[in-house]
């Protein structure tokens, strides 16, 4: 369910919701009736090889689609299993406007659950930049909602290292499984990377600390042989709009912040605690 956020008056002074809070990068959760353009933008097509192609998925694109719509306060990311152009699945990769750069750190808080659990679907939820000059190597920092594996996520980290494997760790869920409402966190710093499920601290690592910038993104999609652990050959494209299935990840809120926030932004006042209340319906 959606978060209220209560603004609280003392004398001339308003604590705001997170978005306006100092050291707020990103804030978005979603109400209206369609992604904001001013937040966020999807791939145009360039040519194959471009990134919009991944497994058995073509990623919507700029010259066929408009960005994703919201509902009831969440964006819908979806994957169909009909494509009008081509013979593949129909993705989503939802992209930050804005790079982030690692500064003193990057704090990115995601609430965000599949509405299936049908195999051979995955949800990412990730940090990810291609090396300038580089079609390979990358940056990149990810949960990774797999339907063939419901109750957990698979973690992954690459830093300036070639597209493929990279450096997995698959982490269960506290409680609930891959249909169930979640917060994923990770901590980006300059000597390690956090991710976190829920508040629990699930992994960490220092061996592998991207240090270029970043965008965000938020994707589904359908892989191909090329990864066992998330395929499935039951799951095939459609060959009509007809037989046309539709799966999705709903995204609740995005919030992006920076681990430092810069002295005498604006909010930084002394307060006294507990202005800002939560309600949750």
């Amino acid at each position: 369910m959606k978060k209220v956020f209560l603004c609280a008056v003392i004398g001339f002074l308003v604590i705001s919701p997170p978005a306006m809070l100092a050291g707020t990068l990103l804030y978005d959760d979603f109400n209206g009736d369609s992604v904001s353009s001013s937040k966020w933008h999807i791939p145009t097509w360039v040519s194959p090889t471009d990134g919009t192609v991944v497994g058995q998925t073509q990623f919507r694109f700029t010259q066929s689609s408009s960005l994703p719509s919201a509902n009831n306060g969440d964006a819908i990311i979806a994957v169909e299993t009909y494509n009008p152009t081509s013979f593949s699945f129909y993705g989503t990769d939802l992209r930050s406007n804005q790079s982030f750069a690692l500064g003193e750190g990057i704090h990115i808080t995601v609430r965000a659950k599949m509405n299936t659990a049908t195999p051979g679907i995955v949800g990412g939820i990730f940090l990810y930049a291609l090396k300038p000059g580089s079609t390979t190597y990358h940056d990149e920092i990810d949960f990774e909602l797999l339907t063939n594996s419901p109750n957990g996520a698979q973690t992954n980290i690459y830093s300036n290292e070639k597209l493929g494997t990279g450096n997995i760790q698959f982490v269960p869920y506290p409680s609930g499984s891959i249909t169930d409402y979640h917060t994923y966190e990770i901590k980006w710093e300059p000597n390690r990377v956090s991710w976190l499920i829920d508040g629990n601290l699930v992994r960490t690592d220092t061996r592998h600390v991207p240090t270029g910038p970043m965008n965000f993104h938020l994707n589904i999609w359908v892989p191909d042989p090329g990864w066992p652990e998330a395929y499935d050959p039951d799951l095939k494209p459609a060959t009509s709009a007809s037989s046309n299935q539709i799966f999705s990840m709903s995204v609740d809120s995005v919030h992006i912040q920076s681990l430092a926030p810069p002295s005498g932004a604006p909010g930084l006042a002394p307060v006294p605690p507990l202005l800002l209340l939560e309600k949750t319906p």
